[in-house]
């Protein structure tokens, strides 16, 4: 998916943000700031949003030296989203759904939510109400039985994570999952709120999966960049189930593979890429 219009103003927007997490120095801040806008100064229209933000938080990262400014929040919402799982597994959510299938790809939607890159502004409310929400909300696109039956026939099955706290949900579809079919992803090194492999052990997904990382610090999955252990493993998949906005925008233009992406459509433009509408709940497969 190629960047648009609207992602002018939103990169804009994170040019601000990256810098605010970065730093406490107003100079530093500044010259952040200065530098993330002259990447969009020069920007290809033939890149992805992803593309661009990557070389912005390099600018933030090389100019403070703080490798993952973003520590503090990530570790704040992996611990909501624990509490949140706790809950819904005492609760017996998917003992009691009358197709436990449907209940776990949906929970594992709900928690795309928790996105720092968007501008969303969540409190430990935002996120029960989108997983409360999730159970009563259509789904749009093919829907969970598409993929349940795609599962079915897949040998090798590729999962890439979004974000860190999201990927606790991720649980509730990954122990749905032949687990002996599965690779997990995540990130090469922090990027925003991304989930790394040290989030996947802290959360337990390490226990439930095989895990590896792409080999690269930026958010969707940029392939030409990963490293070439992902590739191979992408390459040997014959199903991908892509979590969040930013691997549908780097990956959605991927036509020889079988792609299942579950996110909220969280943006004007990748909601009318999809053609759903904002803040959808979406489990598509992109042909």
């Amino acid at each position: 998916m190629k960047i648009s219009r609207e992602c002018i103003a939103c990169l804009a927007r994170q040019a601000v943000g990256i810098a605010e997490e970065a730093t406490n120095d107003i100079t530093t801040q500044e010259e952040i700031i200065k530098r993330s806008l002259q990447e969009l100064g020069k920007m290809d229209f033939n890149e992805t949003a992803p593309e661009i933000a990557f070389r912005m938080h390099q600018h933030a990262k090389n100019i403070t030296g703080v490798n993952d400014p973003y520590a503090r929040l990530k570790k704040q919402y992996n611990e909501i989203a624990k509490e949140i799982y706790e809950r819904i597994t005492e609760e017996r959510w998917l003992d009691n759904a009358e197709d436990p299938f449907d209940m776990a790809c949906r929970l594992a939607i709900a928690g795309n939510i928790i996105d720092f890159s968007v501008g969303l502004k969540l409190e430990h409310l935002d996120i029960v109400k989108s997983v409360e929400d999730s159970i009563k909300h259509d789904i749009y696109g093919t829907g969970t039985t598409a993929l349940r039956e795609a599962v079915e026939k897949s040998k090798r099955i590729m999962y890439i994570a979004d974000n860190a706290g999201e990927i606790i949900f991720d649980k509730f579809l990954l122990e749905k999952l032949p687990k002996d079919k599965i690779t997990y992803v995540v990130k090469g090194g922090p990027i925003v709120n991304d989930a790394t492999m040290e989030d996947a052990i802290n959360t337990g997904v390490a226990d439930l999966v095989r895990v590896i990382d792409n080999g690269l610090s930026a958010q969707g999955t940029i392939l030409k960049d990963c490293s070439s252990t992902f590739k191979d493993e992408f390459n040997k998949s014959d199903l991908i189930i892509s979590k969040g906005q930013a691997n549908f925008e780097t990956l959605s233009n991927i036509k020889n593979k079988t792609i299942f992406y579950l996110l909220r459509a969280k943006c004007s433009s990748v909601a009318n890429t999809i053609g759903c509408k904002k803040m959808d709940y979406v489990l598509t497969l992109c042909t």
